[in-house]
């Protein structure tokens, strides 16, 4: 009894050991298997080139590893100031364009389209890899019996190969969706630097309206003097003096509304450069006219190279073409390798087995034969083109309406501007100081003055308004064109050239 039982015991160890031996054989099989099919899949793994390689990102931005570890990331803002960089002071000469280069910096929107190029880059390596290969084990089961002995574990790696072409359409795909995401970025750019202008000048007006009301109330005060000295002389009514003193009830109710504008003001200027909002801002200096000679046919020319929606739609139609030639490349096969390998035990039921292990190569392809969905997939992408085509010649018109629109306002607005600053209000300056003489000596009345000076300060206050109307019409004609222009030479502006949009069809030239 207890000699069976010893044998029993070192029969199983010896089971044990051999099966132990023969997991760690199957175990290196099964590792030379895979790392067969990674080098003969490495072509789908190299480092992408082009044009947005720099984007494409090779460490986690959040301190993660591509294994997984993870290191303590930044913790998300939490609050509403606690992403303001509260301690950015403004230089007390800033002008719009000092505005304009911090917000670029700062304003998040544009750091958000930011982070969204970089998304989308990290499309195209995706896209241009291969399948992960497939790596299939049969361990379990009734295998089959041969000459050679019983087939005890059945495995194989396969790696699907698509056809010549398609995974570079497919990365070109993906890189027609960053272009697009480039150009919604410059759009946010140009956006936000003709909100940051328009707002400055809403400022600016803003502060020179409150300058303005309080010198023409204090002027308004010795217009009050004039007429109680008169009434005490008994030469003037006390209406007189009522009057004048409602007049600057009057002017104290717009000051409170403009300082109320100019408070909105500051608070949308702090809100584009990332600033708490009820921080304070340097008041704006006084700014003369910057005289503009702009020709339509030029600011169109840059337009046609430099508007962003326009460039987007360009990068689309191209996408869609890139789309329809996938679709053709799709109606070829694929091609999948697959190596197999059989593990044969040598005590089958035929005296001759040797337990050679079994391996093959093979090869297949798929059968692209549903022709209506391989059909309506280049549909798709051609009317794709022709739908971004017609967007094009809609945004182009539109760009043409908003320029000319613009440019027609700025010259009008200039021309005000100089009416207003070299005849209307030296005349009504002159109006104003020869009805206060009048009225002194009698032979004008108080109403008469009230009127005239009355038009002198909204003159003035028009004055302002038309030259901040100036410069905001030039930031709506400046983010319409979809860049920074010369006031004097538009053409000497552009730098890049215009795009070209070839398609079968000829009617769908832009």
């Amino acid at each position: 009894m207890e000699t069976t039982t010893t044998i029993t015991v070192t029969t199983a160890m010896t089971t044990a050991t051999e099966i132990i031996a023969r997991v760690r054989t199957r175990v290196r099989l099964y590792a030379a298997l895979a790392g067969a099919a990674l080098l003969g899949g490495g072509a789908g793994g190299c480092a992408t080139s082009g044009p947005f390689a720099d984007l494409i990102d090779h460490e986690s931005p959040l301190g993660e590893n591509a294994g997984g570890d993870r290191t303590p990331a930044p913790a998300p803002a939490t609050g509403m100031a606690s992403s303001r960089v509260v301690h950015l002071e403004i230089p007390e000469d800033a002008g719009p364009e000092q505005y304009v280069r911090l917000a670029l910096e700062r304003n998040p929107a544009i750091r958000a389209a930011d982070e969204r190029v970089r998304r989308l880059a990290n499309r195209i390596p995706q896209a241009e890899s291969l399948d992960d290969p497939m790596l299939f084990i049969a361990p379990v089961g009734e295998m089959a019996e041969t000459a050679a002995g019983r087939v005890d574990v059945m495995s194989s790696v396969s790696q699907k190969l698509p056809f010549p072409g398609k995974l570079e359409t497919r990365g070109r795909i993906a890189g027609q969706a960053v272009a697009e995401a480039v150009q919604d970025r410059e759009q946010v750019r140009i956006r936000v630097a003709a909100d940051t202008r328009r707002t400055w000048w809403s400022f600016y007006y803003m502060t020179r309206a409150i300058d303005v009301t309080e010198q023409n109330r204090d002027l308004l005060a010795q217009f009050r003097l004039v007429a109680e000295a008169k009434y005490r002389a008994g030469t003037a009514t006390q209406q007189d003096v009522l009057r004048a003193s409602v007049e600057m009830s009057r002017l104290d109710d717009e000051l409170i509304e403009l300082r109320q504008r100019r408070t909105s003001a500051v608070a949308m200027l702090n809100q584009l450069l990332d600033r708490p909002v009820d921080r304070a801002l340097p008041a704006p200096r006084t700014r003369e006219l910057e005289p503009m000679n702009l020709q339509l046919e030029a600011v169109l020319a840059v337009a046609d190279r430099s508007n962003p929606d326009m460039a987007r739609l360009h990068e689309r139609i191209e996408g869609y073409r890139q789309r329809r030639k996938l679709a053709k490349l799709n109606r070829w096969p694929d091609l999948t390798l697959v190596v197999s390998y059989n593990l044969v035990e040598g005590d089958g039921l035929s005296p001759v087995a040797n337990g050679r292990d079994q391996w093959w190569i093979g090869a297949g392809i798929n059968l692209p034969i549903w022709a209506s969905r391989l059909n309506a997939a280049e549909f798709e992408a051609a009317r794709g083109m022709l739908q971004s085509i017609s967007e094009l010649d809609s945004v182009t018109n539109q760009v043409a309406f908003r320029v000319q629109d613009a440019l027609t306002r700025v010259e009008s607005q200039q021309r005000q501007v100089i009416l207003f600053r070299d005849v209307i209000i030296p005349q009504a300056r002159q109006a104003v100081d020869v009805s206060l003489s009048g009225y002194r000596t009698g032979k004008l009345d108080f109403l008469t003055l009230v009127d005239n000076w009355r038009k002198l300060f909204e003159f003035q206050v028009v004055y302002h308004l038309n030259l901040a109307e100036v410069e905001r019409s030039f930031a709506d004609l400046q983010q319409a064109v979809g860049r920074t222009l010369d006031r004097n030479d538009a053409g000497a502006s552009a730098e890049t050239q215009p795009r070209e949009v070839a398609l079968n069809s000829p009617r769908v030239q832009p």
